[in-house]
């Protein structure tokens, strides 16, 4: 009987004995890979949400904040993203900061931005009812 190189014949009995991985086979179908591509988007957009006001105050905050200097914006930039990599928490620090900030960009780029004028009503002086 012809049998391919990586089959190997083995009584029903011991079976028991390599049938490793059979608790991973059990879930195998709970998570199809549109949940996976589900989950590391919503990952990814709750990186984003817990970094958006820091991006946003450092980028669009110091740019139209009626203070914009480019020596204001570097500072305020490399406060916020530059924690040098002197250190392993540092280095660390340095780029999970940079990982919140694309996650804040992708999450700006791929939903619609909640706006003042039509997500709220808005008093006679400007602020939110």
């Amino acid at each position: 009987m012809m049998m391919p190189a990586n089959y190997s014949v083995i009584a029903e009995n011991e079976m028991t004995y390599v049938n490793g991985g059979a608790l991973i086979d059990c879930f195998a179908p709970l998570m199809t890979s549109s949940n996976w591509k589900t989950f590391n988007t919503n990952l990814i957009k709750i990186i984003g949400n817990s970094a958006m006001a820091n991006f946003l105050s450092s980028t669009v905050g110091v740019l139209f904040g009626g203070e914009f200097s480019f020596e204001n914006w570097g500072d305020t930039l490399e406060g916020n993203y530059w924690k040098g990599f002197d250190s392993v928490n540092n280095g660390l620090n340095t780029v999970l900061s940079w990982v919140g900030a694309l996650g804040a960009i992708y999450t700006l780029g791929t939903n619609d931005a909640k706006t003042i004028h039509n997500d709220k009503v808005l008093g006679i002086t400007g602020a939110a009812l």
